[in-house]
């Protein structure tokens, strides 16, 4: 088993209520269980908007070069491998 932390958290009833709801059904096997998947997943996609943030601020580089790709894509050059 991996190293785990013990770590203590108040949640309100109403949450708690789900949590164990969800653990009756079977769908998790105790608190402790849906807790991680709960972390895993919230922090999964805070990295996903991280991502896209990260891919948001970069898409200018792609504004910058794609008028001068589109234009080498259609270059005459090109024509040479058509044969090919």
């Amino acid at each position: 088993m991996a190293n785990t932390v013990k770590i203590s958290a108040r949640l309100p009833s109403k949450i708690v209520e789900e949590i164990d709801r969800a653990v009756q059904m079977g769908i998790f096997s105790n608190r402790s269980d849906f807790l991680k998947e709960a972390a895993r997943y919230y922090l999964r996609e805070l990295s996903k908007e991280r991502f896209i943030e990260e891919a948001e601020e970069e898409k200018w580089v792609l504004r910058v070069v794609q008028p001068t790709l589109a234009e080498d894509w259609d270059s005459p050059e090109d024509d040479y491998w058509n044969d090919y």
